[in-house]
């Protein structure tokens, strides 16, 4: 899903650069949203928007981390602080539900959306980089490890209260914008986003490669016969920090649940072995 987080920055850029056709069909949705007719202010202001919840999708993982789990950990998949998946829900529900009004209707199409967005993502991501980020087997009412009932509730909630409260105060933000300032900003963050998402896919194609490298390694390693515990641990991260990349590294850590499709151990392995050396270094 995060290859096609580019979608949006780069729209959004060539509409600075360029006579991008603005008053395409697909733009009928903008008044609805930001309240302004299709122009490139509604344009710009739809990316500030995404980029908006992206970084409340950030910080809501992070956080949540930090008070369930005691531990700082960066739960984004790229390397500023932005989840772009959230930014997506969050567009989506108000593209799609602008005119539903009824609440009850309103949460069940936002969990819906959400799921159906969460789910998509766990299997593209699994397709194209062989890895899963995020598994909820064991979760209540799960749907192949890939979203949960869980997820249902609180992105219903949650893409229910951005819809009514959040989105018209950010419209209102927005709006208040010089273009130009909004032009600006938009140029900037577009140009460290693209920079950001060309780096994050840089090191999952790689991903899969590496980690069959490391398991053939530790494979190799075992075979001559050093089988106790601690060397185990230690050849484990030894070889990890060497053939896999801070930001390989960073993902195993941000997703306690990630694991490499052709082998399920190895990453819990690298994991454990990770943990075991920065309790060491504290």
């Amino acid at each position: 899903m995060e290859s096609f987080a580019m979608t949006v920055p780069m729209i959004a850029l060539l509409s600075l650069c360029v006579d991008f056709p603005l008053h395409h069909p697909i733009f009928s949705v903008f008044p609805a949203i930001f309240r302004v007719e299709p122009n490139r202010h509604s344009l710009t202001a739809g990316f500030s928007s995404w980029l908006f919840y992206s970084v409340v999708g950030w910080v809501w993982e992070t956080g949540l981390n930090l008070v369930l789990r005691k531990k700082w950990v960066d739960r984004g998949i790229l390397n500023g602080p932005l989840c772009p998946i959230y930014g997506f829900g969050a567009a989506s529900v108000i593209v799609l539900l602008h005119d539903v009004d009824n609440p009850i209707a309103l949460f069940l199409s936002s969990g819906m959306l959400a799921c159906t967005l969460e789910y998509f993502s766990s299997w593209a991501i699994e397709k194209l980089f062989h890895i899963r980020l995020w598994d909820y087997t064991g979760k209540p009412f799960n749907i192949n490890g890939r979203i949960y009932l869980n997820g249902f509730l609180a992105f219903g909630i949650g893409a229910a209260v951005v819809k009514e409260y959040v989105q018209p105060w950010v419209s209102d933000v927005l709006d208040s914008w010089q273009p130009l300032t909004l032009d600006i900003l938009t140029i900037i963050f577009t140009l460290i986003l693209v920079t950001d998402i060309s780096l994050t896919l840089s090191g999952l194609l790689s991903f899969d490669n590496r980690i069959t490298q490391l398991q053939r390694e530790l494979a190799q390693y075992e075979a001559r016969g050093r089988e106790r515990f601690d060397e185990k641990f230690a050849a484990t991260e030894a070889r990890a920090r060497k053939v896999l990349s801070w930001q390989q590294q960073r993902l195993i850590q941000a997703f306690p649940t990630m694991t490499s499709v052709r082998d399920s151990r190895i990453m819990q392995r690298v994991r454990e072995s990770m943990s075991r050396h920065d309790s060491r270094t504290r």
